[in-house]
């Protein structure tokens, strides 16, 4: 039994076994928020997390606040917040995810967990602009991923767009999503797209010991299985900043974060004897808000990244058999930054940057996909909350 058919199965038992909770109250003040971070890791993080500190810093004490996380121990600071912490997957999360008035996920629980009708859930999802294909729209797509896409477009009362591009093709299209989307960005960016993200470096610099003056550069590539070798030489690329005029005369400093999903059998390594290894830290957005230079492949981060207006380099020595295993809503010959298939390739790149060019080709990017980002989102979707709420009241 595939992974797919085996979540629609799984569901159908869940929602038998969970009937007699089915009979509680759903308490409409209490709000559970839900951030899968890659494998089976939920952790407080991506899009919940920042929706989750701006209620609590804008409605205290006006909701009851629940998070399910992997890894209790990690977050007595929530429990000091006065938030209630559930183990996924325990016995003790059922009742919880069935009677919050407000579920906030970034996407999971809602391909599979069978919420009720008169719960509210909200899906963040996990990355913006319009990329790479979800997985019941890639080739290998078969009847159980698309009938867990369809069971997880029934289970969302309000889906987030980052542009529209997104909302065409991933929403409406691929998960055949019919209720209402609210076209305000997500909330993970508010805080980049404003600009404020000072403070953001500052935590990065200080837990890796990285001086004022010292530049970064993040290598992120994103998750897949490649025949070919997509082998980053850090050495390499920091010999490259070091002594590339245009870039200034500070020290480079290379980080490198594998995507969650990473294991040993993916040909994609990092080689050399200066790298920073930020796999583990908890917020990829800080991570983004401190590097002076990105470089990825096919990952969203590109979305969130081109609002600070940073240098920025694909790095795709597999992207022909990444084009024909996954594919592309809108692919990276449209995305507004530059392309290397090797570290020659790459340098080349690099010493031929352009900033204002690459300011006028992002503009451009954004403007092709319909970037709904504001700045506003957290507000917006917060003031939806309190809508809904106030409508239970009057039931």
């Amino acid at each position: 039994m595939n992974k797919a058919l085996a979540k629609v199965v799984f569901s159908e038992i869940v929602r038998i076994v969970t009937y007699p909770i089915r009979i509680l109250p759903v308490k409409k003040n209490r709000i559970l928020f839900t951030g899968l971070t890659g494998g089976n890791a939920y952790d407080y993080s991506c899009n919940p997390k920042y929706l989750y500190e701006y209620m609590r810093d804008h409605f205290p004490g006006e909701f009851e606040y629940v998070w399910v996380v992997s890894d209790k121990k990690k977050y007595g600071f929530l429990q000091e917040e006065g938030v209630k912490l559930i183990k996924h997957f325990t016995v003790s999360s059922f009742p919880m995810l069935l009677t919050a008035g407000v579920i906030v996920t970034n996407g999971s629980y809602a391909p599979w967990f069978p919420f009720r009708r008169h719960q509210y859930v909200i899906n963040t999802w996990h990355g913006g602009g319009a990329y790479k294909k979800v997985e019941n729209e890639r080739p290998d797509a078969n009847w159980a991923t698309r009938k867990r896409a369809e069971f997880c477009a029934a289970n969302i009362d309000l889906f987030l767009a980052s542009c529209k591009e997104q909302e065409k093709q991933m929403i409406r299209t691929t998960y055949r999503y019919k209720g209402e989307v609210l076209r305000a960005g997500t909330p993970r960016n508010d805080r980049i797209v404003r600009g404020e993200v000072r403070d953001m470096a500052d935590r990065v610099r200080k837990r890796y010991g990285i001086p004022d003056n010292g530049r970064i550069v993040l290598y992120a590539p994103t998750y897949r299985r490649t025949s070919v070798p997509v082998i980053m030489d850090s050495d390499y690329l920091l010999d490259i900043l070091d002594k590339t005029e245009a870039l200034g005369t500070e020290k480079w400093y290379f980080m490198c974060r594998y995507h969650r999903y990473q294991d040993e059998s993916m040909d994609i390594r990092v080689t050399g004897n200066h790298i920073i290894d930020v796999i583990d830290y908890p917020d990829m957005q800080e991570l983004l808000g401190a590097a002076d230079m990105l470089i990825t492949d096919y990952s969203s981060c590109v979305w969130d990244y081109a609002f600070l207006k940073r240098p920025c380099f694909l790095f795709v020595p597999d992207k022909d058999e990444y084009t024909s295993n996954t594919g592309f809503y809108v692919g990276p010959e449209k995305w507004p930054f530059a392309q290397a298939a090797s570290m020659e390739e790459l340098e080349n790149r690099i010493r031929t940057y352009d900033q204002k060019e690459a300011d006028m080709l992002i503009d451009e990017h954004l403007e092709h996909l319909g970037s709904y980002e504001t700045g506003e989102c957290c507000r917006m979707v917060a003031e939806r909350i309190c809508d809904e709420r106030g409508k239970r009241d009057n039931e």
